[in-house]
This record gives C-alpha cells, sequence and structure tokens, in this order.
C-alpha cells in the first residue's frame, strides 16, 4: 500500500487489510504491530517519531478537532498509547473508536498553542504540559505522570515558569489548584 511518491503513507493497519486473522496476532508478537484493538492496529516503527505518530492519530480523531492533553503527549512524547483520545472540539462524541472513548476538552485554545503536524492539529507541547500537569491522577498513559511531564518540558525546553504563567492567565483551567501545585513542584528540578 504505497502513495502517489512511492511510500506507503503512516496510519492504521485494518485485520482485514493482512493476509490471515493470525498475521495481526503474529505481527503484535514480533513487535511490529502496536494493536489499539483487535480489529486494528499501527506499526511501531511509524510511532518511531512525531510525524508518524501523528500521522497514527489523524484517522483517529473527528475531522477539525486537534489533539490534545494525553493523546498529545502521545504525539509529542511517545511511550504507551492513551486509552482516551483527548481532543479539543466543540462537539460531543459518543462512540468509542477502537475501544477508546472521545474525551472532548471545549476550550478556549489560542492559535498560538495550536501546531499542525502534517494534517492532524495538536496542541503545543507548553499548552500540553500544562493539561499533563493539571490531571489529578498519578499516572498519565500507563506512565507515571510526573516522569511524563518531566520528559515533555526538558525535550521541548518548556519551563514550569512558562507554564505557571499560562496557568495565571487561564485561572478557570480545569485542575488549575492542582497544575499550579505540580509545576511549582517542578521549578526546582528542570
Amino acid at each position: 500500500m504505497t502513495g502517489k511518491d512511492g511510500c506507503r503513507p503512516h496510519g492504521l493497519i485494518r485485520a482485514g487489510d493482512l493476509p490471515g486473522p493470525m498475521s495481526m496476532r503474529l505481527l503484535v508478537s514480533a513487535h511490529v504491530l502496536a494493536m489499539l484493538d483487535p480489529t486494528c492496529a499501527y506499526l511501531v516503527e511509524d510511532a518511531a517519531g512525531i510525524f508518524g505518530r501523528a500521522g497514527i492519530v489523524e484517522p483517529l480523531i473527528p475531522y477539525g478537532a486537534a489533539a490534545c492533553c494525553r493523546l498529545a503527549l502521545w504525539i509529542w512524547t511517545g511511550g504507551n498509547f492513551p486509552d482516551e483520545l483527548d481532543i479539543v472540539s466543540n462537539s460531543h462524541f459518543r462512540a468509542p473508536v477502537h475501544g477508546r472513548i472521545i474525551q472532548v476538552h471545549n476550550r478556549r485554545l489560542p492559535t498560538d498553542h495550536l501546531m499542525k503536524l502534517g494534517r492532524l492539529w495538536a496542541t503545543s507541547p507548553m499548552w500540553t504540559a500544562c493539561e499533563i500537569a493539571c490531571l489529578d491522577q498519578a499516572i498519565c498513559n500507563g506512565e507515571d505522570r510526573m516522569a511524563c511531564l518531566h520528559e515533555l518540558m526538558e525535550r521541548y525546553q518548556v519551563s514550569p515558569l512558562d507554564c505557571l504563567d499560562l496557568l495565571q492567565k487561564n485561572p478557570r483551567w480545569p485542575g488549575h489548584a492542582v497544575g499550579v501545585g505540580t509545576l511549582s513542584g517542578l521549578k526546582g528540578l528542570l
């Protein structure tokens, strides 16, 4: 399956695209594919870079939505694929996508905190860091939330002070107090 330029596009591989029903399980056990659900997977190789991960996410989320929070964290840093698909949208979605519910965040998002990765819109690393800091869960995408936050902030040179400033400008941000406490604790580490 190749595009006009002879390259295979990033994205999803459905069980029906493979030669037989056991093919997907074999490829998953060989760490060639990572499963989203029993009918759909993506190439582990595609998940090695930002644009590959964006290509995997793009067909999963509704048109016009932007990836945010844990989904954007996965795009920026990789790791474990999130259990929920966090998006910024004005619409509501009830049907799960490949076994994952769509978690809608209806926020006024300044355009300078949106980035286009291929055909996918995602929140910037700074906005994503603020969202992760405001989560009240200790685990994010199956990993320690503080470790994920530290990696994101260090990789993209986002300082806790920048995030605290953004949160100060958005006092009604859900989980604001948790985020301020988390980022204040990270000030001495980064």
